[in-house]
């Protein structure tokens, strides 16, 4: 749960949630025109896989726009979904940086607590904060 709560948290400061939604509305608005559109374009199902195959940049060719409005949709669409291609590799990104960033403030508090509470250590648990401080130390 914490994990999505900061996922969120970046899509939010990132305004990536405004282009992933502006991005549906605009792919599903093309695909609603493109088969009244292009005659080689039956139905909506097929104008949904023809933009996919547009703005993954797949381009298998079984679909093709032809005409000048069918094509100019094509390019808006396609250079959409790189931008949200792109936005969201971003965001995943720095949604792993801000989870490397928590479970190290995490692992430090936990630290800094056993470090508070030494006198009231074990011998077995001093050997092994020890271990763990010469691992660190090592590793750094």
């Amino acid at each position: 749960m914490k994990r999505l709560r900061v996922l969120w948290h970046i899509i939010r400061i990132t305004g990536a949630d405004v282009f992933v939604f502006g991005f549906l509305i605009v792919y599903g608005s093309a695909a609603l025109v493109i088969p009244r559109i292009e005659p080689g374009i039956p139905g909506f199902g097929d104008a949904l896989w023809y933009l996919f195959e547009t703005f993954t940049t797949i381009g298998f060719g079984d679909y093709v726009a032809v005409t000048f409005i069918g094509r100019l949709i094509t390019v808006f669409v396609a250079l959409y979904g790189i931008l949200v291609v792109a936005l969201a590799t971003g965001v995943i990104v720095g949604f792993y940086n801000e989870l490397l960033r928590a479970r190290t403030k995490e692992s430090l508090r936990e630290f800094v607590s056993e470090l508070e509470h030494l006198p009231d250590l074990t011998k077995e648990q001093l050997a092994d904060l020890a271990a763990r401080v010469r691992e660190r130390h090592i590793l750094d």
